[in-house]
């Protein structure tokens, strides 16, 4: 019998714990209420180093991951002579 289903790693969201089975992906980590904000484009998900990281994207042992606010995109001016 392989034991490889239930190795398990830690890894830390917004600097708080988590056991996981080895295989699941950063939104299992991140759960659901912030993975449906980061696929809305309300947040975004960064590795310890700062770099955006996909929510289907794999976990190691030790990882640091922090769910912040997305950036505000910056809006095109409206044409008024499109309104009218």
């Amino acid at each position: 019998m392989s034991s490889r289903g239930t190795a398990r790693i830690t890894i830390y969201v917004d600097d708080e714990p988590r056991r996981l089975f080895l295989g699941l992906r950063v939104r299992h980590a991140v759960g659901y209420q912030k993975a449906w904000r980061v696929a809305r484009g309300e947040a975004m998900v960064q590795d310890g180093d700062g770099n955006q990281v996909d929510l289907d994207g794999a976990l190691f042992e030790g990882e640091r991951l922090y769910v912040r606010p997305a950036p505000v995109r910056a809006r095109a001016p409206i044409d008024d002579d499109l309104l009218s």
